[in-house]
């Protein structure tokens, strides 16, 4: 049995993305996991944890002194990781004491793990476009910790293929794409017959609403049958509220919750959609990250912006030269001819080539080497 360390600036209770993937992937594989979740001021209380929150995974909350965005100067960035290595260790030591680990870092001020575990493994997975995303016009406080988080891991990993570029200024980075959990399996019935199209994920404020609502107006001059679902949690206080408001007039689509994808009527979906804006989060992504779920129930997928965008015949563009009836009429008559590079893509993509670009095995794995 393995033991692996996640450090993040994301709660465990928030909706699941690829920090939460990667602590089920591995528990998923035999190994104990201890997530470090997003510190709270050090005023609001002392630190909490390590406690089980699933099997095979525990949850430590340490405390912070100042947020990550406003560490504007290197004492402030030095204060606060002694603070945070301080936090981190005591959170270790009690849930494993001296054992074995690897931490897998995903905060771009991850820098201080190094002198916290010299002799560790650190992977860092960047998951994010910090620099595009700085609340301030400038971006030096967050390039310094950053260019100092990737030099001092072991491997350095990126979702997307513009993250990589970036990050090669400092390191030799790999792409890690979001990974099929289920294994792919074919639409029950044709294409023909479908009359949903499918947005699963966060909605947010990056939800493109213009797009959603000529999609909208399209499907009703063209397609009066057809339906448009949102469905997900909502993260950013009073988004929710705004974009019901906003899309109340759409008479063709319904807003619902976060929902289990397979209690969802899948057999009328003709599409997954992802109709979002451009903004420097959206920009820099090459595979959405709820996108292979949706994939490995062979459902194409339709996007807007995203320039950086994996292409695959599979994956065509709301907002391409051909528009919104082009996307879907593709989607109509070739959902059954792109089946076979569906199952290739999502059988290239599986939780096993995941743990092998992580240089994790499973425990089953090592029994049978064994």
């Amino acid at each position: 049995m393995g033991r692996f360390v996640l450090y993040t600036h994301t709660r465990w209770d928030e909706a699941a993305r690829i920090r939460h993937q990667i602590a089920r992937l591995l528990r998923d594989a035999g190994h104990d996991v201890l997530f470090i979740e997003r510190g709270i001021s050090a005023w609001q209380g002392p630190p909490v944890g390590p406690a089980l929150v699933e099997p095979g995974i525990w949850l430590a909350r340490p405390t912070r002194l100042v947020h990550h965005q406003i560490r504007l100067m290197p004492s402030m960035r030095r204060i606060e990781a002694g603070h945070a290595s301080a936090q981190c260790t005591q959170a270790v030591d009690r849930w494993c004491g001296a054992a074995e680990h690897t931490i897998v870092n995903f905060a771009l001020d991850g820098w201080f793990l190094r002198d916290a575990f010299p002799k560790n493994r650190i992977v860092t997975v960047i998951h994010d476009d910090f620099e595009a995303q700085s609340r301030l016009p400038f971006r030096g406080h967050i390039t310094w910790p950053l260019a100092r988080t990737c030099r001092m891991s072991n491997d350095v990993f990126a979702v997307s293929v513009p993250l990589v570029e970036r990050l090669s200024s400092w390191c030799a980075p790999q792409l890690l794409l979001p990974w099929a959990v289920d294994r792919y399996r074919p639409p029950t019935n044709s294409a023909m017959k479908r009359d949903v199209l499918l947005f699963w994920g966060t909605i947010d404020n990056a939800i493109d609403l213009n797009m959603v609502k000529a999609l909208s107006a399209r499907l009703l001059a063209t397609r009066p049958a057809a339906h448009i679902m949102l469905v997900g949690p909502t993260q950013t206080a009073g988004a929710r509220d705004r974009i019901v408001q906003e899309l109340s007039p759409c008479a063709n689509l319904t807003i619902h919750g976060r929902t289990n994808l397979d209690d969802l009527p899948l057999e009328r979906v003709l599409a997954g959609i992802l109709p979002y804006r451009r903004s420097p989060a959206v920009d820099c992504v090459t595979l959405a990250n709820k996108s292979m779920q949706i994939l490995a129930r062979g459902i194409p997928l339709a996007i807007s912006a995203m320039p950086a965008f994996l292409q695959k015949p599979f994956i065509v563009r709301l907002d391409g030269a051909g528009g919104i009836d082009e996307a879907l009429n593709q989607c109509e008559a070739s959902a059954l001819r792109w089946q076979p590079a569906i199952c290739e893509f999502c059988a290239e993509n599986d939780p096993a080539s995941a743990l092998h670009k992580l240089g994790v095995v499973s425990i089953d794995q090592t029994r049978t080497a064994d």
